[in-house]
């Protein structure tokens, strides 16, 4: 039995066909490849940067749940986003250290951590459409709606564009995504940490600000939290959130609007 099978392996006939079918794999490979490449015109677009190496933005747009799963040999996009994630840091680093010449550097940190932190990077991930372009698991679209997915995928896009020209070119590329950013960092700082923005402007004036849990209601896996927020023991604002520390940056927001219309009304009554 042993030697009928390596005779009919080793016919002419069967090796011409084993390479057939090699070739055809190959070929349907390359189709699929090169029907992605087009299909992510649009993207580039956006990025305002058109790649040589379609293939590094392809790496970029793989999620890790692909590797195993995918019939083709993949990689994920983990290793651009750690080149990525650096090369950010040192291009924000840079830009904020000459706009904000006059700042200290727990101030410049302040506002390079607001510039490169998740939330944010998702949220231009998003403005960009790179979750859209995401290669993930059959049936896990939802994948693509995770702002750590998101995050993760800017960072490798970033990575990507470094090795496909320089680092003079990424730099120019991502400032022109950020351009509009750097001219509302105050508002930004604001937004991603409501509470260390309310409890640092209050404290220039010599001020306390205090959080009140007023009522928690629900059940166990459905809570919902209400707090209050004082300002030098006058009540400000109020907040409801499934946790107390969303419910506390909540009021946080809304007090901290109100509070600075208030020092501008009390400014302009005193010109």
């Amino acid at each position: 039995m042993i030697r009928k099978y390596i005779k009919r392996i080793l016919k002419p006939s069967v090796a011409k066909r084993a390479k057939a079918m090699k070739r055809a794999k190959t070929a349907r490979a390359n189709v699929r490849t090169q029907l992605r490449k087009r299909r992510l015109a649009p993207l580039e677009d956006q990025l305002g940067y058109i790649f040589e190496d379609k293939s590094i933005l392809i790496e970029a747009l793989t999620h890790p749940g692909v590797i195993g799963v995918s019939k083709t040999k993949v990689r994920s996009n983990q290793r651009l986003e750690f080149l990525g994630d650096s090369i950010l840091q040192s291009i924000i680093t840079d830009v904020v250290f000459k706009k904000f010449n006059d700042s200290e550097e727990g101030e410049l940190t302040k506002i390079r951590i607001a510039l490169t932190q998740g939330t944010f990077l998702a949220e231009l991930s998003r403005s960009l459409g790179i979750p859209k372009f995401l290669s993930v698991p059959k049936g896990s679209e939802e994948i693509r709606e995770q702002s750590t997915a998101a995050e993760d995928a800017f960072e490798a896009v970033v990575g990507a564009i470094y090795l496909d020209s320089s680092f003079e070119k990424v730099r120019e590329v991502v400032l022109s995504w950020y351009r509009l950013k750097l001219d509302d960092i105050p508002d930004l700082m604001m937004s991603q940490n409501p509470k260390g923005a309310l409890q640092e402007i209050v404290a220039k004036d010599g001020g306390k600000v205090k959080y009140v849990l007023l009522s928690q209601s629900g059940p166990d896996h459905k809570k919902v939290f209400e707090v209050e927020v004082l300002i030098n023991d006058v009540p400000y604002a109020r907040a409801s959130s499934s946790s107390k520390k969303n419910a506390e940056a909540g009021s946080a927001k809304i007090a901290l609007k109100k509070y600075l219309d208030d020092l501008s009304k009390n400014k302009k009554s005193q010109e």
